[in-house]
């Protein structure tokens, strides 16, 4: 059964050298690479039942 995700509302393309922090367990995503997409809030980073947040 999934998980309902809270706060799902997506970014906007994330760029090289952000950081993306989980306030759950304190997890982060380092960007190591441009999203090249042109659309605007569609990536979802999720963790711990809720979107990450930018850092």
């Amino acid at each position: 059964m999934a998980t309902q995700i809270k706060n799902d509302k997506g970014i906007d393309p994330p760029k090289h050298g952000e950081t993306f922090r989980c306030a759950g367990c304190g997890m982060e995503l380092k960007i190591t690479k441009d999203c090249g997409c042109k659309d605007k809030e569609h990536v979802h980073f999720h963790c711990c039942g809720q979107e990450m947040t930018k850092a």
